[in-house]
């Protein structure tokens, strides 16, 4: 019970964090059904589209997702750059900042320095990029290019964006270091408001 608290705190702490830091962002929130809903989408700060396929339900399918906001988040195994695989659940232990992004995303591009500064000073953390839907060339070139050494996975289908419920780019989610998933900012973030949501995980651990 007494780590149940401990969770609900925590959830709460971030959502605040996400919505007093980010200001033009939306974020997500718990529904009773276990799924998590958009609250609010500003016109400004959404990136562009993602492909249509991702995140879409087509109509002669029915898809549920396991996802919430207090539950374990769904783990998922994808191949990095060098082809090797990795699992979101190799990380207990550590705070997993999951980050969906492309290479023609502007606000990703502008977010990535801050990304890579966040992984590099903070031990207890690790910037996990999901790039969704893009060829592993063009992943490689930007990543080399740009001199980032994060951990970089590829959703080439789609998948993984599909069941997290991205709707644009960039969007990150929070996941403690018991796997548990605490909430998401859909929008660019500054190192700052990164630095100060992991602050308050690390505050109510």
């Amino acid at each position: 019970m007494k780590g149940r608290d401990r969770v609900n705190r925590k959830i709460v702490g971030i959502i605040i964090l996400a919505v007093v830091l980010v200001g033009g962002l939306y974020y997500f929130a718990a529904i009773k059904d276990g799924e998590l809903k958009e609250k609010s989408v500003p016109e400004n700060n959404i990136t562009e589209d993602i492909d249509e396929n991702v995140g879409e339900k087509e109509a002669s399918e029915d898809l549920t997702y396991d996802i919430a906001i207090g539950e374990e988040a769904p783990d998922f195994t994808l191949k990095d750059l060098n082809g090797d695989e990795v699992s979101l659940s190799d990380y207990r232990g550590k705070i997993v900042l999951i980050n969906f992004w492309a290479t023609w995303c502007k606000y990703c591009d502008i977010e990535m320095p801050d990304l890579q500064k966040l992984d590099k000073e903070n031990d207890d953390l690790v910037v996990l990029a999901v790039d969704v839907m893009e060829k592993k060339s063009l992943v490689e070139e930007y990543i080399e290019k740009g001199g980032y050494d994060f951990q970089v996975v590829l959703d080439e289908d789609g998948d993984i964006a599909k069941t997290y419920l991205v709707s644009a780019f960039p969007t990150s989610y929070f996941v403690d270091k018991d796997g548990i998933l605490l909430g998401g900012v859909p929008g660019m973030m500054t190192y700052a408001q990164m630095t100060k949501i992991i602050e308050g995980i690390r505050e109510s651990e």
